[in-house]
């Protein structure tokens, strides 16, 4: 199982990676102490931290598994916001 920092490194580097995938997402924000929820929509998932309450809410990516580019960045101001990324 990947490190948390190990899956930190892989999101935050440049160019956007095109093959972070929705489990390596899901591991993530578990170890960030961050509850996966249905929201929304049919396709919408979320995830709400447990400490500040802030969500993180979008589609899941379709007919694939990895992120798009938007939802890396999306992912990493909301890391940002709960403290996770400088």
């Amino acid at each position: 199982m990947p490190k948390k920092k190990d899956l930190l490194e892989k999101l935050c580097r440049k160019p956007s990676p095109k093959n972070f995938t929705m489990r390596e997402l899901e591991l993530l924000m578990g170890k960030c102490g961050c509850q996966k929820f249905s929201g929304g929509r049919g396709s919408g998932i979320g995830f709400v931290h447990e400490e500040t309450k802030r969500i993180l809410q979008f589609d899941q990516p379709h007919p694939g598994n990895e992120l798009y580019r938007y939802q890396i960045e999306k992912t990493k101001q909301f890391l940002r916001n709960i403290g996770e990324l400088d």
